[in-house]
């Protein structure tokens, strides 16, 4: 059997998380147009929008790679049922923080795993983040402290760097707020004796 583990994903945040963890895996693009699939998915929650792109994610690189784990994950911002995308700029960045101010919001993420086309495992966090309320000048003070990668995280905030600041409380699971959820793949992993060389034996 092809023990192989393909992360669907080029983040940063993510491949350091697994490394970390000692997992052995390879990176690729997962070649989704999220965009495409945001709008023909206008009309669905934010969640059913978060889980099908983390499935898709998974699901395109495992066509062509027999037999491999292929991790999918995808999160969105779910603020009173709109789901709240990547900001395209720093003024959007601004208009989007001034709107989440003094909200909870939730923090979906969907990890999910394919293996020859087919989804066998998906899980789906839901946290509850509750950002303080933020002046205009705290928030533009905030982003001329942060670089444009900013930019590339749902909701303008990496939780463990600058943005940690702009919470009063946030969910408990910090795997899944940075963008995969750690401790319930690598539960998957042990289950199906990929997490040690000798686990389950």
């Amino acid at each position: 059997m092809n023990r192989d583990i393909i992360l669907a994903s080029k983040s940063e945040t993510r491949i350091k998380l697994l490394r970390n963890a000692g997992i052995t895996f390879e990176p690729v693009a997962h070649g989704v147009d999220e965009d495409e699939v945001k709008l023909s998915m206008s009309k669905n929650t934010p969640e059913e929008v978060v889980v099908k792109l983390a499935e898709m994610k998974a699901l395109k690189p495992s066509m062509s790679n027999k037999g491999a784990f292929v991790i999918g994950s995808d999160q969105g911002l779910d603020l009173k049922g709109e789901l709240i995308n990547k900001a395209r700029d720093r003024n959007e960045a601004k208009d989007q923080l001034l709107k989440m101010s003094g909200c909870i919001h939730t923090l979906i993420t969907a990890t999910t795993v394919a293996q020859d086309n087919n989804i066998i495992w998906k899980y789906v966090d839901r946290s509850k983040m509750h950002m303080r309320k933020l002046s205009e000048d705290l928030i533009k003070e905030y982003l001329n402290k942060v670089d444009d990668n900013i930019l590339g995280l749902v909701g303008v905030y990496a939780i463990e760097n600058e943005g940690i600041k702009l919470f009063e409380n946030i969910g408990s699971d910090l795997f899944s707020i940075q963008g995969i959820s750690l401790i319930q793949l690598t539960q998957f992993l042990w289950d199906n004796n990929l997490l040690f060389e000798n686990n389950g034996t």
